[in-house]
Formats: structure tokens, sequence, C-alpha cells
């Protein structure tokens, strides 16, 4: 019958069209994953290993406070300067008001034991943190003026080279230095940290301190 030789040649045709169709999108397909293979690469290349720097926190803990700052820095002299009348001013303001408002009486002893018994109130959430900023700064500032009666130290500002600064305590031979304005606020605020605002006070009263280097500037506390 004519016209059966012909249709071998349509499903050769048919055949190779199908070939024709399924090995393009393979093509493609090969293509796509090399391209995100390289693009994912590309990525993770410019990941280059962090530059040393000063020792950061250890991973998982709280964010490095002041102190701990200075205590890391420590090694490190600061630039000492004297506080301005403005600055010795403002000081003895913000401690008569925390002062005031923990109705603290009596000596240096009494009233370092007041300060810290408000801490462990606000620590233990029977007691608000203070919402003025005075306050918080005043109870700092209270408890180094009870180191300045009791044993002499100074108030001073202190700058170290990793740009920390802030307001310390320090003996005549700057052996020491102690930061009560940022101590007392982080104690309030990270309850992980022990309450030694009693026990450093004691250390001090009692010269039971660390090994004395003139100029060190060891940060206590």
């Amino acid at each position: 019958m004519p016209g059966r030789p012909k249709a071998p040649k349509k499903k050769k045709a048919k055949k190779a069209a199908a070939k024709k169709t399924s090995t393009t999108p393979r093509a493609k397909v090969k293509v796509k994953v090399k391209a995100k293979r390289r693009t994912s690469g590309a990525v993770r290349a410019p990941k280059p290993k962090p530059k040393p720097k000063p020792k950061p926190r250890a991973k998982g803990a709280p964010a490095a406070a002041p102190s701990e700052r200075a205590l890391a820095a420590s090694a490190q002299l600061p630039v000492e300067r004297a506080l301005s009348d403005d600055e010795r001013d403002a000081m003895t303001k913000v401690a008569d008001t925390a002062r005031r408002f923990l109705e603290a009486v009596g000596g240096p002893d009494a009233v370092v034991h007041r300060i810290a018994a408000f801490v462990e109130e606000v620590r233990s959430a029977r007691c608000p943190e203070p919402k003025s900023q005075d306050v918080r700064l005043g109870l700092g500032a209270l408890w180094g003026e009870q180191v300045r009666a009791q044993v002499g130290w100074i108030w001073v500002h202190l700058t170290y080279p990793d740009g920390f600064a802030s307001y310390a305590v320090v003996p005549d031979d700057r052996a020491f230095a102690c930061f009560p304005l940022n101590r007392l606020q982080e104690l309030m605020q990270h309850r992980a940290r022990a309450n030694t605002s009693v026990a450093v006070w004691g250390s001090i009263v009692s010269g039971s301190l660390p090994a004395r280097r003139p100029n060190a500037y060891l940060v206590i506390g």
C-alpha cells in the first residue's frame, strides 16, 4: 500500500525531536546548578578571619560593661586629669541626692552598707531601679565619697587608649583605680555579677588589696 514506507521516517523524526527536547532542559539545569555553586562560593569567599583586636567578650557572655572594659585596658596606662570645679560640684550634688533618696545616715561604713542593701533590693526585684539619672549616678558618687572620706582617695577622670573614659577614685600613688559610678549601675542591671560593693569597700579600708605598684592604676571593684 502506498504511503506505508513513510511512517518510520515520521517516527524517527518524532523520536529525534523528543530526544532533542529532552536533552535541552538537562543542559540548562546543569548550567543553573553550576551557576548556583559559583554564586554560593563567591558569598563565602569574602569572609576573612577578623583582624587581631583587644580581647573580645566571651561567646554568649553579656556585653562588656564599662568597668570590665577598664579592667581589660588596665595594662595600658590611662591619661589622668583633675576634675573641674563644675565636675566637683556636680559630683557633690548627685551624691547628696542619692543620700536623701536612700535616707542614708551615719558614718561611711553605714552609708556603704545602706547602698549595698538598696542595690540588693533592686537586684531581687523588691524595688525598681531608680529612673532618675542623678540618683543612679549619685549612688556611685556617694560610695566614692565614703572612700574619699575614710582613706583619702581622690576623684580623677581617666581616659584609656581603647576609648573608655570615666570618673574614678584613686590613691595618692595611683596604684589602684575604682569606678563606682559605673560599677553601682552595673550591679543593679546585671544580677549575674556578684554584689561586691561592701567587699571592695572593706578591702580598700583594710588595705587588703593586690600587690601595690605605684602608677599602675590597677582596676579594682
